[in-house]
């Protein structure tokens, strides 16, 4: 039995008219995650779910006069499939990179500076925004078919969001910092999350440089 093709191919070809059908059948396949191979060829993983949307924008481009195929694949030379899966996942990067900018956007502009809870009266619009940023975050979920790191950052980014939601109404006070020695702090294990970025390299320079030289570091999922 030959192995299973892990790939389907949409092929198309659409006419010149009406020219709003190209930005129409880019946008579809965009939202379905759909990567381009190469010119009016998208690839997404052989799913029963991922035959049904291709069907779908195959008869949406027959319907306007295109034409379109689509096709079980195996990439035998060239491509690789693991080049594939990367193109996926920088597609989703992407995704959750937007996500997180727009997140840290709204709570720099409209949330109180650190230490002061939300108001009561602002506490709505902050319900609402995180609606739809969970929505959003959904959204790239379903299509982020090989998982890429970028999640763990804006699902932080809304926890913390909504731990600062939580607060109760009024100022909350900041309990003055804890005196701690260098020493109490050495040949420790240090944890942090997957996907580590610019922001926590620095921060495990800075340990082992300036505060445990000796230190170890784990990296876990942001939950469990």
């Amino acid at each position: 039995m030959d192995p299973p093709r892990p790939w389907l191919l949409l092929i198309h070809q659409l006419p010149p008219k009406p020219p709003y059908l190209r930005v129409k059948v880019w946008r579809r396949l965009q939202a379905l995650g759909a990567v381009p191979i190469k010119n009016s060829v998208y690839v997404l993983p052989n799913t029963e779910d991922a035959r049904e949307d291709f069907e779908w924008v195959l008869r949406e481009v027959r319907q306007e006069g295109g034409e379109a195929s689509i096709c079980e694949a195996r990439l035998v030379d060239g491509l690789t499939d693991d080049e594939v899966r990367s193109s996926f996942q920088a597609a989703r990067e992407k995704d959750y990179r937007d996500l997180a900018s727009d997140i840290r956007a709204f709570a720099r502009e409209t949330l109180p500076r650190r230490g002061r809870a939300i108001s009561r009266e602002a506490r709505a619009p902050v319900e609402q925004a995180l609606s739809r940023f969970r929505k959003r975050l959904a959204e790239v979920g379903k299509i982020d078919f090989f998982p890429a790191p970028g999640r763990v950052t804006v699902e932080g980014l809304l926890e913390d969001l909504e731990g600062r939601l939580a607060d109760q109404v009024g100022a909350v006070r900041v309990p003055a910092p804890r005196s701690i020695r260098v020493a109490d702090v050495q040949n420790r294990v240090w944890v942090t999350r997957t996907g580590v970025h610019v922001d926590r390299i620095a921060s495990a320079w800075l340990i082992r440089r300036f505060v445990d030289p000796h230190a170890r570091f784990k990296f876990v999922p942001s939950k469990g």
